[in-house]
């Protein structure tokens, strides 16, 4: 398993329809079963799942279904997890259930009574000085919660009715879900965020594909440029901002990066209410920060059931992949169109065809070619593929995994050659690379709505999305877009 979610059992009472897909369809989406856990997360746990409480909280449970929290005072991820757990348990007393904090044994007083005060702690707490009921609840990390039924006159145990290892933020919704087994989906409320965490309960095949999806890594491209407290550019890279309960700049909260209700609106579908997902994503992609964008173009890049295809390591290398900005950037394709080369753009952009001469696109097939080297530096049994790669004597060009970056194509569009004889490797990386098909604009004898227009009005999240298709940390660690930028400006005018 890539991920363990313990389940969030509510008797079931209330069906959920699991569709399952037949195959590919109009959307280009691999075969798949929505909401795979749903009846797994609905159905309850067995009766004889049950832990063997100390007498010492009979008192503390006071017959009320309990959400016991083993936690640190000290611990980053309980401190994050407190005021969620301060609302859930006002939220719990209509359901006549509350949480009660287990304060781990190496605690101090002085850290718990902290703890409270500085985070407005009104839920119980117990300090497990003698460690019992950590290890009644087999708990091995904080925070760690079981959610239990009230302990039976003269019974030793109690009934778990659910296990949350770790606790989360977002679980919330599961447990109030857990203890309304009449109506479950009473927990999401019109207009309330929930997060990932609570989606990927039922939603597993989903989450494990949108993992592996751009969305997935949206507020990482923000913060690795410093830009994630960026008011123009962050709304789009984390989910419900602006919207009541939705992100509220919380720097670490659950809601950054593009999560489902971002998409699917706050709650999905469960909310009763259900939100067009065309609307959101031509918000974000707009013209202005997306390269010829378009609905139809984008829904294949979000397969929500992609994983299904993977094995494990092939999940993890695309996770891997995708985190250190080496994952292709398909949305970036250009429209449809044949690649005319940098002469016929010269008759009118001369300046900027001169400058590109000078440029190492402008010669970038070369640095494929082999170079002379120094038998002295080969092997004496001859030159083996790490000793002749280092000395550069390699010939790569005719390596189209190489040559992509390295030579034009000899049309734009979705579909990338899968030869070398499918690019223009004469005109190294051209006008075209970066602009798109010239046919149209050539044709028309110029215009705006048939180029890519990269002037000072592009933002430069599509500029650097553009450059590090190429530009990867792995083939080009010093990279840095201000300093690449100067070198490629043109600094001519269009006659």
């Amino acid at each position: 398993m890539r991920r363990v979610l313990l389940p969030v059992a509510v008797a079931l009472t209330v069906l959920v329809a699991a569709a399952t897909a037949t195959g590919p369809d109009a959307r280009g989406w691999s075969e798949g079963q929505a909401a795979a856990n749903a009846a797994k997360v609905l159905a309850p746990l067995p009766d004889d799942a049950r832990v063997p409480l100390p007498s010492s909280l009979d008192k503390v449970l006071k017959k009320k279904r309990t959400l016991l929290v083993y936690f640190s005072p000290t611990c980053p991820h309980c401190i994050a997890v407190a005021p969620e757990l301060i609302a859930l348990n006002n939220t719990l007393k209509k359901h006549k259930a509350q949480v009660v904090g287990v304060a781990t044994g190496q605690s101090t007083q002085e850290q718990i009574d902290t703890f409270v005060s500085e985070l407005g702690v009104d839920f119980k707490i117990v300090h497990d000085t003698s460690g019992e009921i950590a290890q009644a609840m087999q708990a091995r990390s904080t925070p760690s919660a079981l959610l239990v039924e009230p302990k039976a006159k003269d019974a030793e145990d109690v009934r778990i009715i659910d296990a949350f290892y770790p606790y989360v933020r977002g679980h919330d919704a599961l447990v109030e879900m857990r203890l309304n087994p009449g109506n479950p989906f009473a927990a999401f409320r019109p207009g309330e965020y929930q997060g990932n965490a609570t989606c990927s309960a039922c939603h597993t095949q989903e989450m494990d594909s949108w993992m592996v999806s751009f969305h997935a890594v949206a507020w990482k491209t923000l913060a690795q440029r410093n830009e994630h407290e960026n008011g123009e550019c962050n709304t789009c890279h984390v989910t419900g901002a602006g919207q009541p309960s939705g992100w509220d700049g919380d720097l670490h909260s659950p809601l950054v990066d593009v999560g489902c209700e971002a998409c699917h609106g706050p709650g999905g579908p469960h909310d009763g209410s259900a939100t067009e997902p065309q609307s959101t994503c031509e918000g974000c992609h707009d013209a202005d920060h997306s390269i010829a964008f378009s609905y139809e173009k984008g829904l294949p890049l979000i397969d929500h059931f992609q994983a299904n295809a993977l094995t494990e390591q092939e999940w993890m290398t695309r996770r891997r992949a995708l985190w250190d900005g080496e994952l292709p950037k398909d949305l970036l394709a250009f429209p449809e169109g044949k690649v005319v080369g940098p002469e016929a753009c010269e008759s009118c952009h001369s300046e900027e065809v001169s400058h590109w001469r000078t440029t190492a696109h402008a010669s970038a097939m070369n640095s494929l070619a082999p170079k002379p080297v120094d038998a002295s530096v080969l092997t004496e049994a001859g030159p083996t593929l790490s000793t002749a790669e280092s000395a550069g004597a390699i010939d790569h060009t005719g390596d189209v995994a190489c040559v992509t970056c390295h030579a034009s194509p000899s049309e734009m569009g979705s579909m990338k050659p899968t030869s070398v004889e499918g690019f223009r490797t004469a005109d190294h990386v051209g006008c075209e690379s970066c602009h798109g098909s010239a046919e149209a604009h050539v044709a028309a004898g110029g215009g705006t709505d048939n180029i890519q227009g990269l002037g000072e009005s592009c933002p430069v999240c599509v500029l650097e999305a553009m450059c590090t298709s190429c530009h990867t940390p792995k083939w080009d660690k010093e990279w840095d877009l201000d300093t690449r930028l100067k070198a490629v400006s043109h600094g001519g005018k269009a006659r």
